[in-house]
């Protein structure tokens, strides 16, 4: 085990490469998440995590990957995996990187995903990105029983200019629930007061 912590912190790409394919099950994941910390975003390796049975193999090698090196192709790519979770990763990292030609994939998965922490998380992503083409996504989360979805379209509503939008955002003043109607004040109040 030290031997195999030592090749992770220091061995060269095709020493941890060949440790990360030599590990037992249960610390692929790690060895993953320490590869592409150090040499990633490497994509034959992050195919590999992807492809393992086990999704948090893909999880782990995902979110490891340096956030300065994220690409359009990464998001694109995970926003279209098996794994729900590495559709959430995949919507989020569109956010970061603010590219409109993603709206029209995380518009499709606010819409339709069955996951509703991936919803959530396109959500959050076309308020980052702030592309007009998500305002009908917006209005329909506004109205959402799903009381997460409905926060999240509160506090990203801000990005967008609509009157059918303010008319959403004002029918929940006085919504059932309570952080809904704290948001709202809250976005309301000055913040240099």
């Amino acid at each position: 085990m030290r031997d195999e912590l030592w090749v992770l912190l220091h061995g060269d790409r095709g020493r941890v490469r060949s440790l990360v394919a030599s590990l037992p099950d249960e610390r692929v994941a790690q060895g993953h998440r320490a590869y592409q910390r150090r040499f990633g975003p490497d994509e034959e390796m992050l195919e590999i995590a992807l492809a393992h049975p086990d999704p948090r193999v893909g999880v782990a090698a995902v979110t490891a990957v340096p956030r300065d090196k994220l690409r359009v192709a990464h998001a694109q790519r995970w926003m279209n995996d098996p794994s729900w979770l590495v559709v959430e990763f995949g919507a989020y990292v569109a956010g970061e990187l603010e590219e409109p030609s993603l709206v029209p994939r995380l518009v499709e998965l606010a819409q339709g995903h069955e996951e509703p922490l991936v919803r959530e998380a396109a959500l959050a992503s076309l308020g980052a990105i702030g592309d007009a083409r998500a305002l009908p996504v917006v209005l329909e989360a506004l109205r959402s029983k799903n009381v997460y979805l409905r926060r999240r379209a509160l506090v990203i509503s801000v990005a967008f200019d609509s009157d059918e939008l303010s008319s959403a955002v004002e029918a929940l003043r006085d919504d059932r629930d309570a952080q809904i109607r704290q948001l709202f004040v809250d976005l309301e109040r000055d913040p240099y007061q």
